[in-house]
């Protein structure tokens, strides 16, 4: 998001909200957040309104996917393997970068 989008939002953000949680549930609730790549703010509102933010994808995993694209793309492959290769990664896709309910 570029900067002046990002001021726009926060612009329109200026109701507040203050939770009363447990050590425990705070320590829970900020894990879960830096998990999603996303700030405490952000992560609770998202689960209040009902989204279920996922963890973001590890290096690993987004090394892992190019890499797969990369074979697939110098290769002339078979259309089976290439057939194959796509498959995985609309697996991957659906599995680890599309978020839940939005």
């Amino acid at each position: 998001m570029n900067k002046g989008k990002k001021q726009n939002k926060q612009k329109e953000r200026n109701g507040r909200l203050e939770i009363r949680v447990s050590e425990k549930e705070k320590s829970a609730i900020t894990r879960k957040a830096k998990a999603c790549g996303l700030s405490i703010s952000e992560y609770v509102r998202k689960r209040a309104l009902g989204y279920e933010p996922r963890a973001a994808p590890s290096d690993e995993l987004l090394a892992s996917t190019s890499a797969l694209i990369e074979l697939v793309d110098k290769n002339e492959a078979s259309a089976d393997l290439e057939e194959t290769a796509l498959e995985l990664l609309a697996d991957i896709r659906r599995a680890f970068f599309e978020s839940g309910a939005g």
